[in-house]
């Protein structure tokens, strides 16, 4: 019986590599029948671009929220105003706001690279202050306590108690708002209002103009250079730092 499943599995992973081969040598085919190598490679370009741009919106919004989640998270009442404004926040639809981006950059003459970028962690930066509100406020009392008696504080306090205790919430949180601030590049790097249309330097604001004009071998291709980019990104550093959190700072 055992060897009759080595058979099945080997035989249901031959078929998933053929059926991927097959899928991506059409879509290579499809793609490159409209576009060139070294267009294809200016599309990797803007995917880096866009994520040089995610990693960036990643760190600020860490750098202003992990400090604010800790305080917040100490703070039971706190946390019950704060976190029904967050959720709202959240859920607020940040393309009402791209008007108002689209009249400030054009009567400013406003970087468009610089300015149309908060919109793309406008609403999944919320991911990063809900984890790590629940991080803090999942830390044991009597470790607190025990901090507390020892009399541990700043930076100390910070580098030994607190981001090794919230680190696993922050993870998942910051690969939340990653993958959602790709996913919003689409919109976010193009903006328009009116006859105004603004493109950033980037893969969204790519996808977003070959798609208007329906050449959908461009689509294909700016999409899987961004899904590519995700994975791989996942693979080399989010997997890494997410094993890391389960197996040395998860408190059990």
């Amino acid at each position: 019986r055992s060897h009759w499943n080595v058979i099945g599995l080997w035989t249901w992973n031959v078929l998933i590599f053929m059926a991927v081969a097959i899928s991506l040598w059409f879509l290579l085919q499809f793609i490159f029948s409209s576009v060139s190598l070294s267009m294809a490679l200016h599309v990797v370009y803007l995917g880096l671009i866009t994520a040089i741009r995610v990693t960036t919106l990643i760190i600020i919004s860490s750098i202003i929220w992990v400090p604010l989640g800790v305080l917040i998270g100490l703070s039971p009442r706190a946390s019950q105003i704060v976190q029904p404004i967050a959720q709202f926040l959240a859920a607020f639809p940040a393309n009402l706001l791209f008007p108002l981006v689209v009249i400030m950059i054009v009567k400013y003459q406003l970087n468009v690279d610089i300015w149309v970028s908060p919109l793309m962690i406008l609403g999944t930066q919320w991911y990063i202050l809900f984890n790590v509100v629940a991080g803090t406020m999942a830390l044991p009392k009597n470790l607190r306590q025990a901090v507390g008696t020892l009399n541990v504080t700043g930076w100390l306090w910070w580098k030994r108690f607190i981001l090794p205790g919230i680190f696993p919430y922050y993870i998942t949180g910051a690969i939340t708002a990653a993958g959602g601030a790709w996913n919003i590049s689409i919109i976010a790097e193009a903006v328009s209002w009116g006859k105004t249309h603004l493109y950033a330097t980037g893969l969204g604001a790519y996808i977003s103009q070959v798609t208007d004009l329906g050449h959908f071998p461009e689509v294909a291709l700016g999409i899987t250079v961004m899904s590519l980019y995700v994975l791989v990104i996942n693979r080399l550093l989010w997997k890494p730092l997410y094993n890391l959190a389960e197996k040395r700072f998860q408190i059990r």
